[in-house]
């Protein structure tokens, strides 16, 4: 079942304005989106991620989620509509959510990959898995690393103590992992595109340091 332009159309505005409105979000290093096929990939830190990651690219996205999403009918097809497919996250070996991001990717469109494979609880970073390499290698895309901070305290920014933020980095080309991918097979490319991610956050926390003072 395939994506829903309905979405942007009509839920991707709603979903922007709240955004800027509720959650005062911020996106850094929007200019020059690439176009085709692309992975982006990230930290993961909350439920919210993914709806917000698609509100600040300027195109139709895809992503993972969780298969007791897709449990029921009804909540199957919206799911679907929404751009997301299923990944089984008990599961060691998620073929089929792979395979899926591969041709998604490999039809031209954008996937939202969560290299760390699941939430982190505390908000600090947690080693790649292998599954972003993985995809990286077999679609031979460019990957676009982002970094977000504040979607795992909405009620912060709601308070006016903190807001959303969406920081995207430099693209990374596939002759970069390429090479990670020749020393160490597709565990090591995701380290490389995860390192890429935490390039991102220590030049935000350095901006930060350099406005308090």
């Amino acid at each position: 079942m395939r994506r829903s332009s309905l979405v942007d159309i009509i839920l991707r505005p709603i979903i922007v304005t709240l955004a800027v409105v509720l959650f005062r979000m911020k996106v850094e290093n929007r200019k020059n989106f690439p176009r085709g096929s692309l992975i982006l990939a990230g930290n993961h830190i909350s439920n919210w991620d993914p709806p917000f990651i698609a509100a600040a690219v300027p195109r139709a996205v895809h992503f993972m989620a969780k298969s007791s999403l897709f449990k029921t009918r009804f909540l199957s097809w919206a799911m679907y509509k929404l751009g997301a497919f299923p990944i089984n996250r008990r599961s060691a070996v998620n073929s089929g959510a792979l395979n899926t991001a591969i041709e998604l990717v490999n039809q031209g469109e954008a996937v939202i990959i969560f290299p760390e494979g699941t939430r982190s609880r505390n908000g600090k970073m947690l080693t790649a898995k292998a599954g972003v390499g993985y995809i990286a290698h077999a679609t031979g895309a460019p990957v676009l690393p982002f970094f977000l901070k504040g979607m795992d305290d909405p009620k912060s920014t709601l308070l006016f103590k903190s807001r959303f933020r969406v920081t995207f980095g430099r693209k990374i080309e596939p002759e970069e992992y390429e090479e990670m991918y020749e020393q160490g097979g597709a565990g090591r490319s995701a380290e490389y595109i995860l390192d890429k991610v935490k390039e991102i956050r220590d030049r935000n926390e350095h901006g930060n340091e350099r406005n308090i003072e």
